[in-house]
């Protein structure tokens, strides 16, 4: 319904887009299972992030540890769908980046919309 629950960004200790993709869908799903969620919908403007992840990688990936601890977590007893979704229509998480982008923490928890996110955030309600 385009209600706000919470969210997050931080910046990248690393500079490497895939790796910090991947961190942050780790993280976000950690939390959603932290807080109970037993229903969530991950929309990613990576492909390659979500074909790594429902495929699995070899044990010499460089990513390979990250995407192991992704795949456990999604064996929880939850219903987790992982979905590849444009970035254009992925207007909020491209505002939570950008906010990450220029973030002095390497994690700050947001429980309001930040006011670079109520467009958006209004935006998809409405579309």
């Amino acid at each position: 319904d385009g209600e706000f629950i919470w969210g997050f960004y931080g910046v990248a200790a690393m500079q490497n887009i895939l790796f910090v993709e991947i961190m942050a869908i780790w993280y976000g799903l950690k939390l959603c299972w932290e807080r109970g969620f037993h229903k969530v919908l991950c929309c990613l403007d990576s492909l390659l992030s979500v074909n790594l992840i429902k495929e699995g990688v070899t044990a010499h990936h460089c990513l390979a540890n990250e995407i192991c601890c992704i795949r456990k977590l999604l064996a929880n007893d939850w219903e987790v769908i992982l979905t590849h979704t444009l970035r254009e229509v992925n207007a909020c998480a491209d505002v939570l980046a950008k906010l990450g982008a220029i973030s002095d923490s390497s994690l700050v928890n947001v429980s309001t919309p930040p006011r670079d996110l109520v467009k958006p955030l209004w935006d998809d309600a409405w579309s």
